[in-house]
């Protein structure tokens, strides 16, 4: 039988502690522990939560777009002020900056892009449902052309860019939930198939041509893909949840948080949804953008303590593992 030099070419590294800086399919005996150990590829499993800058308007219900380091967070409930905001941040990977605000505060978006080209899509004024789609260049918003549908608390392609997305489900007002999917094309609107459970309030990421919605409301684990035709049930959440955050895209996303003040993290590897480590302050309207590795989430409602509270998710690029040896 082959041993390791033999199969290698060269012995296993005897070291007095873990390197410092391993690299992924490296093996070493640790002297001081007597382990053999081994380094693998980080996955969703090695994540953790970590605390970012604090929002300066508390909110729950706002547009989320960007990446972990350079997102927006547009819009939404202040939860202190009882009513709508027009307040839009930016994230620099420590602190917001407050910029320009929105022409039409709302909360329940649907939201895209960088913060250099973004996009926010219909959603809720008080109690009423809107079409209103603005559009952000960097330095400030702009109305353009209304979704066809006026609706709020739908799922949008969150990766994809300002020129082409989509807003699937939602609901007009708190017990009519819909069912329609539209896409953006950079000017206009247009419906396409819809969703096969209508539905509010439920995790959502992925670009235009490869979308997911996870859960909603009335609370469910029913999760939808979207191939940039039709919808396809597949398979579904662990744990029933609504007004949850999603980042990601169709073949690696995660959604977490929820109502009523749920903690719970669950990652989609393009086959199986797993649980992961929760968030440090459990909240429901919490926002997402980013990636299933490098995600962002802000804001929310629920504890007082929780409605300007950022969160950074990251999955190390590595983790050390032990091998049974005995």
């Amino acid at each position: 039988m082959a041993d390791y030099k033999g199969i290698k070419g060269f012995k296993v590294q005897v070291l007095d502690s873990d390197p410092p800086s391993p690299i992924a399919g490296q093996v070493f005996y640790n002297s001081t522990t007597q382990t053999l150990k081994g380094i693998r590829a980080g996955v969703a499993a090695d994540g953790t939560w970590a605390s970012g800058g604090n929002l300066n308007t508390p909110r729950g219900g706002h547009g989320a777009l960007g990446i972990q380091t350079a997102s927006l967070a547009v819009s939404g409930f202040d939860g202190d002020a009882d009513a709508m905001t027009v307040n839009n941040e930016e994230y620099n990977g420590s602190s917001w900056t407050e910029v320009a605000n929105v022409n039409t505060g709302r909360r329940g978006q649907g939201a895209c892009g960088t913060t250099e080209a973004g996009l926010i899509f219909g959603a809720v004024e008080g109690t009423t449902a809107v079409a209103i789609t603005e559009i952000w260049d960097g330095s400030s918003w702009t109305e353009v052309g209304d979704i066809n549908t006026a609706r709020g608390n739908g799922g949008a392609s969150g990766a994809a860019p300002s020129t082409s997305t989509l807003f699937a489900a939602g609901s007009t007002a708190p017990s009519t939930f819909k069912n329609e999917t539209e896409i953006w094309n950079g000017s206009s609107w247009t419906e396409v198939n819809n969703v096969n459970t209508a539905r509010r309030s439920c995790g959502s990421f992925g670009i235009v041509t490869a979308a997911i919605i996870a859960g909603g409301s009335p609370p469910g684990i029913l999760v939808e893909l979207w191939n940039g035709t039709s919808w396809t049930e597949i398979a579904e959440l662990n744990t029933a949840v609504q007004e949850c955050a999603g980042a990601g895209i169709s073949t690696l996303g995660l959604v977490t948080g929820g109502s009523p003040g749920v903690a719970r993290t669950e990652a989609w590897n393009g086959t199986a949804w797993s649980e992961v480590a929760d968030l440090a302050v459990g909240r429901n309207q919490v926002e997402g953008s980013g990636t299933a590795t490098a995600g962002l989430v802000s804001g929310g409602e629920g504890p007082s303590s929780g409605r300007n509270v950022t969160e950074e998710w990251t999955v190390p690029a590595s983790a050390t593992v032990t091998f049974d040896v005995s």
